[in-house]
């Protein structure tokens, strides 16, 4: 029985040694002074460097920056009106409605696709606001990438009328609502309205851009990509960059002071109301501007701002406001007075602050002239006078435009001199409007 046990024990042995070679494991020499046999130790084992093949490599950045093209490329448009050409992108946008009075069908139907662009597209300075542009056409892209395929091509119509009125007469494009300070205005496509070529596009023909959630942050230099429309004629145009700045303040032409992102993407004219994606496919900024004294500084508006001037704020301001009878709004806007001011400080003891211009049919119209001295200026507010003051610069003139509200009553006092005649005194009194793209006279209570 010892016997057998023995030769047992000397067989599971010789295995486990046998496993033990061939695993490929070593044990660790514990030397005893002045030589002799190492042992095996049972707590100290190196492990050997393992090498193998495999074909999950990491993604690059050439690899992100083409998934994502075909991920989204379909997500922009080309519009089309009487003044310009410009871009757009389709949205996957949805709005918290808590008002009944802006409640409207249209907004939950299936056959509505919304599409973002920039205000200065789809505008004309007018009264109270906007006129709009008039006749709109609104170009998608197919399966193919195809911008003239007539299967997907809308009209539409932008202008005084109510949207209602529009839809009776059977626009499939039409204006949700335009906001000026931040160059978003929010168009709809109704898919029920055929399209030129008389056939009725299926809505699982259309691709929607995905929009991250305000927990996403920009960083600086960041590889993003735009798909636009330069020179009004090339649409699904595709260019790459960076992020250059966060939030550059600038002034941009006919809008003021805006807060954007600076991006070194080559955009063009016509490529305002683009995308600019990020490497997962997702909607960041609407490329809106741009220097025309240098090369690759452009600008973008962001998806989100601290001010909730960004564009996804925006867009759903103006959807979420919208009625059947009346364009969306965004909550604080003032129409533009219409007329602009220059410090004159030739003599540094003596400055003065008089009007430059004077636009057509805007609030100011009839009232001041070009080249009236500004002397005083007062606002009431609520029947109440809150500021009364003279002025001669324009930090003192900007200050009490700041604190301007829909409903106030902004009155000045100007000096006037004309030839052959003497100076005189006027008095020009503007009632402060909120600002709607156009002035239906449909507004909520």
């Amino acid at each position: 029985m010892k016997k057998k046990l023995s030769a047992l024990l000397t067989t599971v042995v010789a295995l486990i040694l046998a496993v033990i070679m061939a695993s490929g494991c070593s044990f660790v020499s514990d030397s005893k002074q002045g030589g002799g046999a190492a042992t095996p130790s049972d707590s100290q084992i190196a492990a050997q460097t393992v090498n193998f093949e495999t074909t999950d490599k990491p993604r690059n950045i050439e690899d992100a920056f083409i998934d994502a093209v075909a991920q989204v490329k379909r997500t922009s448009v080309q519009i089309l009106t009487n003044s310009g050409s410009g871009s757009g992108v389709i949205v996957d946008l949805s709005f918290d409605e808590t008002d009944d009075r802006y409640d409207a069908t249209w907004k939950h139907s299936d056959n509505i696709i919304f599409i973002i662009t920039c205000h200065h597209m789809v505008s004309t300075t007018g009264s109270y606001g906007t006129k709009g542009v008039g006749v709109i056409e609104v170009h998608l892209p197919d399966e193919n990438f195809d911008y003239e395929n007539s299967d997907y091509i809308f009209s539409g119509y932008i202008g005084d009328d109510r949207p209602s009125e529009y839809n009776s007469q059977g626009y499939a494009i039409t204006l949700v609502g335009g906001d000026f300070e931040s160059d978003i205005a929010l168009l709809k496509l109704d898919l029920s309205v055929a399209a030129t070529s008389g056939n009725k596009l299926s809505k699982d023909k259309v691709q929607k851009a995905q929009i991250p959630d305000d927990t996403y942050d920009v960083s600086l230099g960041e590889t993003v990509f735009s798909i636009g429309n330069p020179t009004g004629t090339m649409p699904g145009s595709v260019a790459r960059g960076i992020i250059s700045y966060l939030n550059r303040s600038v002034s941009v032409d006919e809008i003021g002071a805006m807060s954007l992102m600076q991006i070194d993407v080559s955009t063009n004219p016509g490529s305002s109301g683009g995308g600019l994606y990020n490497l997962y496919g997702e909607l960041i900024g609407i490329t809106n501007a741009g220097n025309t004294s240098y090369t690759n500084i452009n600008f973008a508006i962001p998806c989100y701002l601290e001010n909730e001037n960004g564009f996804v704020e925006i867009a759903k301001q103006l959807g979420g406001t919208a009625t059947n009878d009346n364009y969306g709004y965004v909550s604080g806007r003032k129409t533009k007075l219409g007329f602009s001011v220059v410090e004159n400080d030739d003599d540094a003891e003596n400055p003065f602050v008089y009007v430059s211009s004077v636009g057509s049919g805007s609030l100011a119209y009839n009232q001041l002239q070009a080249n009236d001295i500004i002397k005083t200026i007062s606002v009431s507010r609520n029947g109440a006078q809150i500021i009364s003051q003279s002025v001669s610069t324009l930090a003192e003139f900007a200050a009490v435009m700041d604190t301007l509200k829909a409903g106030d009553v902004l009155t000045i006092n100007v000096s006037r001199s004309s030839w052959g005649r003497p100076t005189q005194s006027k008095t020009a009194q503007i009632e402060i409007k909120s600002f709607w793209f156009c002035d239906t006279g449909y507004y909520p209570e």
